[in-house]
């Protein structure tokens, strides 16, 4: 019984340490932002070679709301982030609602999948961190669910949050090192 209970625990690992890796995070250009600079062709590539050097030294990449991610080949956008009252049944445990709104594009060969509460986090000023929640009333869909090759998922991702000056919505893969992060002040959240 040891030694299929060892021999578990070794594939286990060996699966989970190959999968390990670094996410490759960039900022999905618009196409208006990839016309080439009148000086040269060298002033793109500079740009480029300088945002592979500062994504190589850090893999934790910011962004605000309303930009598009490329995250491992999925296009990842916050469309809006707003307080939502909730229903008859939703109180707050903490001040408020905040409500994110997500959309994903897959660009990859491959399925991939969406998970708010495995790839997804809310972070507060002071650096506290919340986890997805349930309202029955004001979401118009969750974020959760496979995105065929060139499919598109959207939804919405309730978060029970106390008050703060800002937030932040961490986006991860829970095998990989690397986090997109979007900047969410209060004073931009829509109600």
């Amino acid at each position: 019984m040891k030694k299929w209970l060892f021999l578990f625990i070794a594939l286990f690992l060996t699966i989970g340490l190959a999968a390990c890796g670094e996410s490759d995070i960039e900022k999905a250009e618009n196409e208006d932002n990839q016309q080439e600079d009148t000086n040269g062709e060298n002033a793109g590539e500079q740009e480029d070679n300088q945002k592979e050097e500062d994504t190589n030294e850090n893999k934790t990449e910011k962004f605000a709301i309303g930009d598009t991610v490329n995250f491992d080949g999925v296009k990842i956008t916050l469309n809006e982030a707003r307080i939502e009252p909730g229903g008859e049944f939703d109180t707050p445990q903490n001040d408020q609602f905040v409500v994110v709104n997500l959309s994903a594009e897959n660009t990859t060969d491959e399925e991939v999948t969406m998970s708010s509460i495995m790839n997804i986090e809310l972070k507060d000023a002071e650096s506290y961190s919340y986890s997805t929640t349930i309202l029955t009333e004001g979401i118009k869909a969750q974020f959760d669910g496979s995105i065929e090759p060139g499919g598109t998922l959207r939804g919405e991702i309730p978060f029970d949050v106390p008050k703060s000056e800002s937030y932040e919505l961490h986006f991860s893969d829970p095998f990989k090192s690397g986090k997109a992060i979007w900047e969410i002040p209060s004073d931009q959240l829509s109600q």
